[in-house]
């Protein structure tokens, strides 16, 4: 299974080529705490790194973790490019790769969901860091209804992951629910 999703992913990431035309999650930026001399964060499932390219860039020190090798490999010539040593891309499949011992002022993850993660997404958020989460709900069934309803959020089901948590953003929206949250202390 793993070999399988790394190939699918690697050929549609061959397709766009270097596409960084995006740039970072409207989200992300909104709400990404400034960072300081040691800030840490950590996005999972990656993709190009457009997301870890911009926080490099507003000085966190990155650990972005994603399954398409193809997807890495550009993301680390764009960091190259843009002269960014603050990035430390890692290949993992997150059905079963461990995430880093770490404790990280901010994790991040867009248009991704495995529930299992929710535990360990917690745990590496450091005592008053936070949590960005945006990813596809029900609501995408939609206009795709042959998705399976594994990979989806249910409204309002986000905010659940992260019990005790202060809420600075939550959305349920047609398609994408998000959830930005601050750890208590």
């Amino acid at each position: 299974m793993a070999q399988a999703d790394r190939q699918r992913w690697d050929s549609r990431y061959a397709e766009n080529e270097g596409d960084y035309s995006q740039g970072p999650t409207p989200l992300l930026v909104k709400y990404a705490p400034p960072a300081g001399p040691h800030s840490r964060a950590l996005e999972l499932a990656c993709g190009l790194g457009r997301n870890a390219l911009w926080l490099a860039e507003q000085g966190y020190r990155v650990d972005a973790l994603d399954i398409s090798l193809e997807a890495l490999r550009q993301g680390q010539q764009e960091a190259r490019r843009r002269g960014l040593a603050g990035i430390h891309f890692v290949a993992a499949d997150l059905d079963d790769f461990p995430l880093p011992n770490q404790q990280y002022d901010l994790v991040v993850v867009f248009r991704f969901l495995d529930r299992r993660l929710f535990p360990a997404i917690r745990e590496r958020v450091r005592p008053g860091g936070l949590a960005i989460y945006e990813t596809l709900n029900v609501g995408h069934l939609q206009e795709h209804p042959e998705t399976s309803r594994y990979y989806l959020l249910e409204w309002g089901e986000l905010p659940h992951h992260f019990p005790g948590w202060t809420a600075l953003h939550t959305r349920d929206g047609s398609r994408m629910s998000a959830f930005v949250g601050r750890k208590p202390e």
